[in-house]
């Protein structure tokens, strides 16, 4: 009986389960060069089983996962394929470019074929490097892609180094999109690194990242102007009007006061809600606000090192020791600048360097995360502290709507023949105006108009000169706790120098947080010029980098995917 059902099932069972294809191995090769290109070859073992068919595709996306440079271009890989094989043989194929993507059609329209084929595909791919900007670069490429129609038994991904290009720093993820599940372990050679894993399953795919030496490869970055923009005077419009909106709404309770100048800074407001309040931003050197005000709360200490580089040229290192773990006296914010810094535990004793920081590719990717959950959350707190208003979408998309249908009349009217392509454009239109309008929308209200133009009067009192100051009358005996209490603040403002400078002649005993090596008496200039420092390693974890060791499926670029036909 259990044999009957089972010969029924086969019987009804559509052909595609009974004859399913699938590839045996996937071997991918990859030839760096140092004028930054390389040469991929892909070798498919693709079983048809006994199905019949002409062939395989696949397809390849030509965006790059990096933003462009100019904000009206995108980036781009120049791929060109040399050569197409099956079983060692030429083989018909045809390329089509189009929607972002090269798709390469392999097989005879006239020929079918069946059992188990190895195709070659090689082709050469300019501008798929990523540049980071801590002057880094890698290849970070997406081997298999996670559009297959079929799973995949066995992948392996070999990157050659003829040029010495590589320099040791590996990474392989499998899984599907977004995942960071690893492959086994990088085999590594003299001018070779291969990866290995086992089975793939339908959306699932492969990524290696490799670091590249940037004073080996060329740097090559492939941008273009996409044709988006079809209808001038209707985008015109639309822009104006969103200009005004945006205008009318997020200025409505500015006051235009002149701005006077004022000793203290606002009322119950952290450096960072400072920083945040006054332009809008989370910025590296609103961290080091923090990062100075809980040193200067006995939180943690700084110390000022000196370090040799190839023996001879020495440079300025500093070493943070964490000395009192937060307690329920920190806020939220305070909390997260340390985590930034430490590990979860956050024991006492605990210590960091910069240059750790700087080189550590996956704590840059975490605090990446935490930057931006945190500076979503200051930016909650500052609507509900009352400083900015809540956005409401169903106006700013009620706004995009009725703009909307402006463009599209002027449009029918002008270029009646255009009007079939009114539905993308306002899709377009629809979805990046409601997006801009929510994100300007964002408005001061006036409490919060109230606490900028204050804010603007006390950084006008942190970064005058010593001379300018005798206009004040009510400025304050500048003192040594003045100066320690307000540097924070100066740091958000980023007169943190022009702050110094009005103590340069002053004596001030040296902090209890801060050792600025062998310097002698403390130094107020010294100090804030040593913060640059500071800025320069938290400029990761407040824009985008991608690194090998921190990534993730199909982060970036290549991949696609392919079937049969």
């Amino acid at each position: 009986m259990i044999r009957l059902l089972l010969a029924l099932t086969v019987l009804l069972a559509p052909q595609s389960a009974v004859f399913a294809e699938y590839i045996q191995s996937f071997d991918a090769t990859i030839e760096l060069q140092q004028d930054s290109s390389f040469v991929v070859t892909e070798e498919i073992l693709y079983d048809f089983e006994q199905s019949t068919r002409h062939g395989i595709f696949r397809f390849i996306p030509t965006t790059h996962p990096q933003p462009a440079r100019q904000w009206h271009q995108s980036r781009y890989m120049d791929i060109v394929v040399l050569e197409v094989l099956r079983n060692g043989e030429a083989e018909p194929y045809h390329i089509t470019r189009k929607a972002e993507q090269v798709s390469i059609k392999i097989g005879d329209p006239d020929t079918t074929i069946s059992g188990r084929q190895v195709y070659a595909i090689t082709y050469r791919v300019m501008g798929g490097l990523l540049y980071h900007q801590n002057q880094d670069a890698e290849l970070y490429w997406n081997v298999t892609g996670t559009e297959w129609q079929v799973p995949m038994k066995q992948v392996r991904a070999t990157v050659k180094d003829m040029d010495g290009v590589l320099v040791g720093h590996h990474a392989c993820y499998q899984g599907r999109v977004g995942e960071t599940g690893s492959c086994n372990l990088p085999i590594v050679a003299t001018s070779s690194v291969a990866f290995t894993m086992g089975y793939l399953g339908h959306g699932a795919g492969m990524t290696i990242a490799t670091a590249v030496d940037p004073t080996v490869v060329q740097t090559v970055i492939l941008e273009r102007t996409p044709m988006v923009w079809v209808w001038g005077a209707g985008v015109l419009l639309w822009l104006m009007g969103l200009m005004w909106f945006a205008y009318t709404q997020k200025y409505t309770h500015k006051t235009g006061n002149a701005v006077v100048p004022q000793y203290e800074p606002y009322a119950a407001l952290p450096p960072m809600y400072t920083g945040v309040l006054f332009d809008d931003a989370l910025d590296p050197k609103d961290i080091t606000a923090g990062i100075i005000a809980l040193a200067h709360h006995g939180y943690l200490t700084i110390q000022k090192t000196e370090k040799k580089v190839l023996f001879l040229i020495s440079v300025d290192d500093y070493t943070l020791t964490l000395v009192q773990t937060p307690d329920t006296a920190v806020s939220a914010f305070q909390r997260t600048v340390l985590h930034l810094l430490f590990t979860e535990s956050m024991q006492v004793g605990q210590t960091v360097t910069l240059s750790a920081l700087k080189r550590d590719r996956m704590k840059q990717r975490e605090n990446f995360a935490l930057v931006q959950t945190f500076e979503a959350a200051v930016r909650d707190d500052l609507v509900t502290n009352g400083f900015f208003q809540a956005s409401t979408p169903w106006r700013a998309v009620g706004m995009s709507v009725a703009v909307l249908l402006v463009v599209g009349a002027v449009v029918s009217v002008v270029r009646p023949d255009t009007v079939p392509f009114l539905i993308p454009l306002g899709l377009l239109i629809l979805v990046s105006g409601g997006g801009a309008l929510l994100y300007m929308h964002r408005k001061r209200t006036r409490k919060g108009f109230t606490a900028l133009e204050h804010l603007e009067g006390f950084k006008e009192f942190l970064s005058v000169t010593e001379k300018e100051r005798y206009a004040f009358h009510n400025a304050p005996t500048k003192s040594p706790e003045q100066f320690m209490e307000y540097l924070p603040y100066a740091i958000a403002f980023g007169v943190e120098k022009e702050w110094a400078d009005v103590f340069k002649d002053i004596t001030i005993p040296n902090p209890g947080w801060y050792e600025g090596g062998s310097t002698g008496n403390f130094s107020a200039v010294g100090l804030t010029e040593s913060l640059g420092a500071f800025s320069t390693a938290f400029a990761a974890s407040s824009g985008t980098s991608a690194s090998s060791g921190g990534g993730s499926v199909g982060g970036g670029a290549g991949g696609g995917g392919g079937g049969s036909w």
